[in-house]
């Protein structure tokens, strides 16, 4: 198996690099896997499965919406193309910034193809004004590939709608979670006046969304403390927009955050938001309900499909986001109904299970 990947903890911007390390580290005790990615580091990693560092040094994210980063992309394509090694089976795609070297390779060497959709441009620009030159190249890659593995039906549904893919031609995967990091804390439901968002701070997210609602929460409840933790390409926008509130007092920029710091931020807050425009999963939300914290999530959350203990709002209703997060503050029972039952959802997502729906495709092939 052949694995055309871009980033993996320890670095990594976001969600695709622990898909990319939870996945195949299980995948890995079971089939052979080389996972190609740039070069990131010269010192010598232990993973489960085997890493071949392209030689090329990735110096962006996959969430960049620039020129410079498109170029890089086409740049590293090029080079994984002459450095793949040809006897693998499958060859395993990620997300657009993969696919012009996926589809040259599936020709060059009669492979089956796998694209792993975990979003598209469609999401990552939150529906405003996606880069065309990126839809022509995701549709290209969903064109080629013999199986596409999708991470939520809200996903799935894009797909087949935006870019004209026959449905049957698609597999819902959805994310798991690290369940000896998270899940293993009871949970104390004492109230510590602490709203959480955590994730890249863009306008796919919602970010905004969660500044307009701790504005109108700090009326009702000003010792209420919002934790913006991440980054991205908007927190600057974020921190001036929050500051022009009046929320200075309110709101506090943690910055990157590691895993380990995750599970302290969610242990130690009263509800988790994500007001997402267009998320296709948000492993975050499942993260947060593993260690019993409340979420309030949007609508157009791909995860909210198989969930039924979260609160949901449409991303730009912030009165109801407002009133919800009033509602968990004050009521110590609602906060410990939605943990308990929201964490026993969460059990179900496991990425033992993400790994053998995923064998299942390949064996499919």
């Amino acid at each position: 198996m052949g694995v055309l990947g871009w980033e993996l903890p320890p670095f990594f911007a976001g969600g695709l690099g622990i898909h990319t390390l939870n996945l195949f580290s299980i995948l890995g005790k079971i089939i052979d896997i080389t996972l190609y990615i740039p070069k990131f580091t010269d010192k010598d990693i232990h993973y489960n499965f085997k890493v071949k560092m392209v030689n090329y040094d990735p110096v962006g994210s996959p969430y960049e919406r620039n020129k410079e980063f498109y170029q890089k992309v086409m740049d590293y394509n090029e080079i994984l193309i002459n450095e793949f090694d040809k006897d693998h089976d499958i060859i395993h795609m990620h997300d657009w910034i993969t696919v012009p070297a996926g589809i040259k390779l599936k020709e060059k060497y009669r492979k089956k193809l796998v694209f792993t959709v975990h979003s598209t441009e469609y999401d990552r620009s939150g529906w405003f004004y996606p880069q065309e030159r990126i839809l022509k190249i995701e549709k290209e890659g969903m064109m080629a590939a013999d199986r596409i593995i999708a991470v939520s039906h809200y996903t799935k549904k894009i797909i087949s709608e935006k870019f004209s893919i026959n449905p049957a031609k698609v597999t819902v995967i959805h994310n798991g979670v690290k369940s000896s990091l998270f899940s293993s804390f009871n949970k104390n439901y004492d109230l510590k006046n602490k709203v959480l968002y955590f994730g890249r701070v863009t306008p796919q997210k919602g970010s905004k969304f969660f500044i307009e609602a701790a504005y109108k929460v700090n009326k009702y409840i000003p010792s209420a403390e919002f934790i913006v933790a991440g980054e991205g390409d908007q927190l600057n926008e974020i921190k001036n927009f929050s500051k022009s509130l009046g929320l200075e007092n309110t709101v506090n920029f943690y910055g990157f955050v590691s895993e380990s710091e995750s599970v302290r931020l969610y242990l130690d807050s009263d509800v988790f938001i994500l007001p997402a425009v267009s998320e296709p999963f948000g492993m975050t939300v499942i993260e947060s309900l593993s260690v019993g914290t409340p979420a309030i999530i949007s609508k157009t959350t791909g995860v909210g499909e198989a969930l039924n203990n979260v609160l949901k709002a449409d991303f730009w209703d912030t009165d109801k986001i407002a009133n919800y997060i009033i509602a968990v503050l004050k009521y110590r029972k609602l906060r410990e109904t939605l943990g308990n039952f929201g964490k026993l959802e969460a059990s179900r997502f496991s990425w033992e299970n993400t790994a053998l729906k995923t064998l299942e495709v390949y064996n499919s092939l």
